[in-house]
């Protein structure tokens, strides 16, 4: 009986994790470097804003959605391909 119910259970992907600094590209083209020390998501930079310290394009929430601007969008996690590049820490300016 054990062997039954253990049967009929399904077994659960793990959710897919981005890499800190992981270069990924969406389905239209566009690159992002993935920052992943948030706790509760990760944010999405372009190249340019994260080389600049600018601000993130996207936020990917826990249930794996992109947000631009607290606004969900089209794209979910699953959409981002990893391009298996890995960005740099921007480097400080300092005067």
């Amino acid at each position: 009986m054990v062997q039954a119910v253990a049967a009929q259970r399904v077994a659960r992907k793990p959710k897919p994790r981005l890499r800190e600094l992981g270069i990924y590209q969406l389905p239209d083209g566009k690159e992002f470097v993935v920052s992943t020390i948030y706790h509760d998501g990760c944010s999405l930079y372009s190249p340019h804003a994260w080389e600049t310290f600018g601000i993130a394009e996207y936020w990917v929430d826990r249930e794996g959605r992109l947000l631009h601007r607290g606004v969900p969008s089209v794209w979910k996690m699953q959409d981002l391909n990893d391009t298996g590049r890995t960005a740099s820490y921007p480097r400080p300016v300092l005067r």
